[in-house]
């Protein structure tokens, strides 16, 4: 008699191994088809528009520094000076205040191919910005000094500031969102904004606009008679002149001059959205249709609000914002533009390589250093904000769905044993077998099903097939309609239960824990009086 449980057992705990290895090769199934889908979404960003990323907008300066020639020689007359060569580079202002909003509407069938699609967002981004210039101006009349120990004098370099050239710069990761140019307002006077056509930042896309003569006289106020649209400074001073006078050997500008600025720009874009603070209390809004985001980045929200009319989110981090001026100030200063801006959504499409060193080295760039060696440096700023994440990952559901289908079947052939043992009912190994192979049809329906029609109605549809087949089966098998009943009755409740547990994310592993609780409590209830060793 124990002989023959054994056999049974056995069988039972063979199929479930046999099962296994079915239900991993659907496994790699999913896996299969969830990477052809990102494949796809991949196609469709690089043949449309990719994830954004904006860089709160800025205002460029390029220079141009001669260094002063070294020499050591007041004995040595005839020893000629060390002189290093030009370079260029940019200065940056960044904004004294920014109120940034963003307004977007996001859309699931914009970009189909298929069965498959991307979201897509396209909105309005707008920036509320001011701008103070004296001491940015006082910080490059300083740029160039070095200090002679050997004479303690100041010895000047040669720095001009390409004024007619000065440019407000409107970062976008991808300019094919911009379907149309930005509206921009510089103290209540519309200025054209256009793309470069040399651009003055290499490897950073960006719309510019120029900034208008007479506003640039104002802050300029250049004292050179011989160059109206640059600033030279050239010479040595005593190195005890105090700062203010050489300030006014300098420059003079107007302490109170400020500009205010308003930005207009319409943006599309695939998937995410993130924005890089930079300048002085950076505030960021953002207002969008969309249900379930999923907020990235370095910072969270320091508040958000989501309803089923979509969410609204608000940032302030100042601790990033003033890292960010820091690098990307030390970058674009870099001599001979040898520091790149790396985004976060170049490397999520794989379109550069980006090295944590070169980042970490791009913190030691100094100012006035006349050259750098090695090859070219990089930095990755901090940035905030949004992935429209799809509340219908049917690969990821159905992964999960998977979690629990050897405890289905556990349970499936457990009730079958039971009514064997309990009711004395006679089931062969391959109705087993037929059961078994019942269920794990189950997930070969739901995948192809799900990914035609919502979640819970391929769920729907597979459990209702499946328990329907069964629950026939179960009749001829039992002999019976009220043991079928029962069984039937037991399986849609399975199936019931797991898909409550798929569908509560936060609580799905207490619920597993509990519902096999509950499972074993019934059968050790149901077979607390029966005798093992009689079982036959």
């Amino acid at each position: 008699m124990q002989k023959t449980l054994l056999t049974k057992l056995s069988i039972i705990v063979g199929l479930c191994i046999v099962f296994s290895i079915g239900l991993t090769m659907i496994s790699d199934i999913i896996y299969e088809r969830q990477y052809y889908a990102e494949s796809v979404i991949k196609e469709i960003t690089q043949q449309h528009v990719n994830p954004q990323e904006v860089i709160n907008p800025f205002i460029a300066i390029p220079t141009t520094v001669t260094p002063a020639c070294q020499s050591n020689a007041s004995d040595t007359p005839n020893i000629k000076s060390k002189c290093e060569s030009s370079y260029s580079k940019i200065e940056t202002i960044f904004a004294s205040q920014t109120q940034a909003a963003q307004d977007l509407k996001v859309n699931t069938d914009t970009y189909k191919r298929g069965i498959y699609s991307a979201t897509s967002y396209d909105g309005q981004l707008t920036f509320d910005q001011s701008y103070t210039f004296a001491e940015t101006l006082e910080n490059l009349d300083q740029i160039g000094t070095t200090i002679d120990n050997d004479t303690d004098k100041t010895q000047l370099a040669k720095t001009i500031t390409h004024w007619n050239k000065v440019k407000l710069i409107i970062p976008v990761s991808d300019l094919r969102g911009v379907a149309t140019l930005p509206t921009v307002t510089i103290n209540q006077k519309t200025i054209a904004a256009n793309y470069p056509q040399i651009p003055m930042i290499e490897n950073l896309t960006y719309v510019e606009v120029d900034i208008p003569k007479d506003i640039l006289e104002q802050l300029s106020n250049p004292t050179s008679p011989h160059n109206k649209d640059s600033f030279i400074v050239t010479g040595s001073v005593d190195a005890d002149l105090n700062k203010s006078e050489v300030n006014s050997q300098l420059s003079n500008p107007k302490d109170n001059q400020a500009l205010h600025i308003v930005i207009d720009l319409p943006l599309a874009g695939i998937s995410n959205l993130t924005t890089i603070p930079t300048g002085q209390n950076f505030t960021l809004s953002m207002h969008s249709d969309w249900q379930t985001p999923n907020f990235i980045g370095k910072a969270l929200p320091n508040t958000k609000s989501i309803t089923a009319a979509g969410f609204d989110a608000s940032w302030q981090n100042q601790y990033l914002t003033v890292a960010n001026n820091q690098y990307l100030s030390q970058c674009l200063s870099a001599p001979n533009h040898q520091c790149t801006v790396i985004s976060e959504s170049m490397l999520n499409t794989d379109s550069h390589s980006y090295n944590p060193d070169s980042f970490e080295a791009s913190r030691g760039l100094t100012a006035d250093s006349a050259a750098v060696a090695g090859s070219n440096q990089s930095v990755l700023l901090n940035s905030f904000g949004v992935s429209f994440a799809s509340p219908n990952d049917v690969y990821l559901q159905t992964e999960r769905a998977m979690k629990y289908a050897l405890l289905l079947m556990l349970v499936s052939f457990g009730t079958f044993f039971l009514f064997e043992v309990l009711k004395s009912s006679r089931i062969h190994p391959i109705q087993y077998l037929l059961v078994g192979c019942a269920l794990f049809v189950f997930y070969v329906l739901l995948l192809p099903l799900a990914e035609q029609i919502a979640f819970w109605q391929a769920y729907m549809v597979a459990a209702s097939a499946c328990v329907g087949l069964i629950g026939w089966y179960s009749y001829y098998v039992f002999g019976g309609l009220k043991r079928a009943v029962i069984f039937t009755t037991t399986l849609a409740g399975l199936y019931a239960a797991f898909f409550g547990i798929l569908s509560t994310e936060d609580l799905n592993l207490l619920l597993g824990a509990i519902f096999c609780f509950v499972i074993l409590a019934c059968v050790m209830v149901m077979t607390r009086k029966l005798d093992w060793y009689k079982v036959t």
